[in-house]
């Protein structure tokens, strides 16, 4: 029986971080290193996280939470810790903190189906150092403290239906950039320093959909790297101490 254990807040850090769009997740437990792993694949956007928690895990194995609202809302009513478990290929997810007590039908989970494609994608991407992922040429790297562009994930609701989002890059210049809005229309702007930057002596460009700002919310506000290029996806990897974040931002076709 896969059996892991966490804070509350830990665990909602983790499972409250998402969307409407998003309410299912697949847990990977894995004991050599007290890991707790997931990762979502969608045509806008893939994510990936893996953290330790040294003496947290009991027994590895997988865990999947097919309603991620009403787990929250139990977890927003437990203090302390909370131990999460689920028999092998098991319909039915255990949640114990104390007396309080949670048993969830476990269903089918939609936000892995895409995961092993982009696994693929990714493993040939980190074998190159980034210079492509799939189709793509991604000629810009460098890293950048996101603290305030991140601040644009929670302000969605500004912008009116059918704004245009886009991120530039200037590697001779050392900026990154976020523009959102229309032209005579509420527009948000955000740009920040890339330092180490390595790319042509130019801006490069590429558009989004309205999924970039609430992707934006499953990063940390840290320093980060990030690997860029024209009409490409962006990517962002995130490392610290036992813990490793990665988000790839899927381009709008022109």
């Amino acid at each position: 029986m896969a059996s892991i254990t966490l804070d509350s807040k830990e665990w909602l850090k983790h499972l409250g971080q998402f969307d409407s769009a998003i309410n299912d997740l697949s847990l990977r437990i894995v004991e050599m290193g007290h890991q707790l792993a997931y990762s979502v694949g969608y045509q806008t956007h893939f994510f990936t996280v893996t953290e330790s928690y040294e003496g947290a895990v009991t027994k590895g194995g997988t865990i999947i939470i097919s309603d991620l609202d009403k787990v929250c809302i139990f977890l927003r009513k437990c203090s302390g810790d909370v131990t999460f478990k689920q028999i092998s290929n098991g319909k039915t997810l255990y949640i114990t903190n104390n007396e309080l007590k949670m048993q969830l039908p476990v269903t089918d989970c939609t936000s892995i189906k895409l995961v092993p494609t982009y696994e693929n994608l990714v493993s040939a991407s980190i074998e190159n150092m980034w210079e492509s992922f799939g189709q793509g040429n991604y000629p810009i790297h460098g890293t950048a403290d996101l603290s305030e562009m991140l601040k644009l994930s929670s302000l969605k609701k500004l912008l009116n239906t059918g704004a245009d989002y886009s991120v530039k890059a200037n590697a001779e210049s050392g900026e990154i950039s976020i523009q959102a809005g229309k032209q005579h229309d509420i527009r948000l702007f955000a740009t920040t320093n890339l330092t180490d930057a390595q790319g042509p002596a130019y801006s490069v460009t590429s558009h989004y959909g309205a999924w970039l700002l609430p992707c934006l919310g499953y990063l940390e506000p840290r320093e980060s790297t990030i690997h860029f290029g024209p009409s490409t996806a962006l990517i962002i990897e995130q490392q610290r101490a036992g813990a490793y974040r990665l988000l790839i931002v899927i381009d709008q076709e022109e």
